[in-house]
């Protein structure tokens, strides 16, 4: 049936039962761990149905507690009994009346207990929770890189190509990978936390030292901050993300996903569109929080930096203890040999000097040098002294931003020598006479990759030099006449 416009509409409102219900109070309690391990344990011994003899859900409560001999429960918790099993027999009757078991009378002899399908959601909740799986994050480039090549692929959200079931289902499937990606980089911005809170407590300089510059830098987190870093995928994540918004304004594509959430979730007109919006906004603001967020752990990264960097200094110069036995032995020395010079000392046993020259410093002399600056470049432009002045002067912004080196004008350089995929060029095999021509050779050497004309596509390329196999003998690479100069050799590959 159509839903009602008084249904639940937030969050809240829909958890209102199971709030009411006390279904999450015993987690609030001092003993939610022994909550948790009795359900973690009646789901495992529980059948296809998600029942088990009444009996045997008491014996493994029992169980649970043996492992817990010195466990403080409360009074309605069974705390004053000192029987394990009346003990156990209190804490099943706490799980039913959390509703996390619900019992089930088959006859007056058999007597089972239910597991709540609620209680499975929840246990695999805190299971994501509590599990901390770097591993995972190896999926990150493959899942953003597969979000991008669905959304920038062509008509990927086109309505007049796709049916109302499957523009649900598409919309979905890129929503629930936008989210990963997004539950993805907040696990990495977790885990470098996690470095930094360690690395407060170290008790070493060693063991600072060896956080800092290898075990920060070989975990799985790791591997998400390498591939928004070298793979290029912030640019496409951009792109994806431009795709998302122009079908956010498409009324035509909202209309034809709101068709497909009517039918699935039996949703009238004006809530499925309303629902479509949101999806589509959902979407969205998944993938503009990835370039956010890579930010945000850049930001983390320097925090991580400067307090090792600070951990270190502290542990080897302000709180080590060769600083302290230098510095009590030079005090000793100047209470021991108070108005000598240094060529009395050297007639002292232990101080002789291995230096031939000492020099003191003191007063100024003897504080750190201050930092030289760069000096400041002046960006300002002169005034004009007349109209015309003015017109040279914009003239030549122009000129010069014509010499610029692009990604664009690259892509179109390839674009012209190389319009398929795969296909292979030597500097031997063109020629360019031109000064723009050759500014566009020069930008393809500076990049790897551009956008293409006229749609969301990247150009990749790669060049290959033949220095390489003349490395020895310079002498021998062969040049190749470029616009009126000589350029070495190379080859270029066009990949996408």
């Amino acid at each position: 049936m159509p839903a009602t416009t008084d249904q639940p509409s937030s969050l809240g409102q829909k958890l209102s039962l199971f709030l009411s219900g006390g279904f999450f109070r015993p987690l609030s309690r001092p003993t939610a761990g022994i909550y948790v391990d009795c359900a973690e344990r009646l789901v495992e011994a529980a059948d296809e149905g998600g029942q088990l003899p009444h009996h045997e859900a008491r014996a493994l409560i029992r169980d649970v507690f043996a492992r817990h001999p010195d466990v403080q429960l409360d009074e309605d918790e069974g705390g004053q009994l000192r029987d394990l099993n009346q003990r156990a027999g209190q804490f099943y009757n706490k799980l039913l009346e959390a509703h996390w078991l619900e019992p089930r009378r088959v006859s007056l002899d058999e007597q089972y207990v239910l597991v709540s399908p609620p209680l499975r959601r929840l246990l695999r909740l805190l299971r994501d929770l509590a599990e901390d799986r770097p591993a995972e994050l190896k999926d990150f480039a493959a899942t953003l890189r597969s979000l991008c090549r669905d959304l920038l692929a062509e008509e990927a959200l086109n309505p007049n190509r796709l049916g109302p079931e499957e523009m649900r289902q598409t919309v979905k499937d890129l929503l629930d990978r936008a989210g990963r990606a997004d539950d993805q980089m907040h696990a990495v911005e977790t885990i470098i936390l996690g470095f930094e809170a360690a690395q407060r407590a170290s008790v070493s300089a060693s063991e600072t030292i060896t956080r800092m510059l290898v075990e920060m830098h070989v975990g799985e987190h790791m591997v998400c901050y390498d591939a928004l870093q070298q793979a290029g995928l912030l640019p496409r994540v951009n792109l994806a993300r431009s795709v998302v918004q122009e079908a956010l304004h498409d009324p035509f594509t909202k209309q034809r996903l709101a068709e497909g959430l009517a039918k699935h979730l039996e949703l009238d007109a004006t809530g499925a569109y309303a629902e479509a919006e949101a999806w589509l906004a959902r979407l969205e603001r998944h993938l503009a929080a990835i370039p956010l967020k890579q930010r945000l752990i850049d930001g983390r990264m320097a925090d991580f930096s400067r307090l090792s960097a600070a951990r270190y200094r502290y542990q080897t110069e302000m709180r080590g203890r060769r600083p302290e036995q230098v510095k009590g032995y030079l005090d000793a020395a100047a209470r021991a040999h108070a108005g000598q010079s240094f060529a009395d000392l050297a007639q002292v046993p232990g101080m002789l000097l291995l230096s031939p020259a000492v020099e003191v410093f003191f007063g100024a002399d003897s504080l750190s040098a201050p930092r030289r600056r760069r000096p400041a470049v002046d960006l300002t432009f002169e005034l004009a002294e007349s109209e015309t002045d003015a017109e040279a002067a914009k003239d030549e912004i122009r000129r010069r931003n014509l010499d610029v080196l692009t990604p664009q004008r690259a892509a179109r350089f390839i674009e012209r020598y190389l319009p398929d995929r795969g296909a292979r060029l030597t500097t031997e095999e063109f020629s360019v006479a031109r000064e723009d021509d050759l500014l566009d050779l020069l930008a393809v050497l500076a990049f790897d990759r551009g956008p293409a004309s006229g749609s969301h596509r990247v150009v990749r390329w790669r060049v290959h030099s033949v220095r390489a196999d003349f490395g020895a003998e310079p002498e021998r690479i062969p040049r190749d006449a470029q616009a009126g100069r000589l350029v070495e050799r190379f080859i270029l590959e066009r990949l996408s």
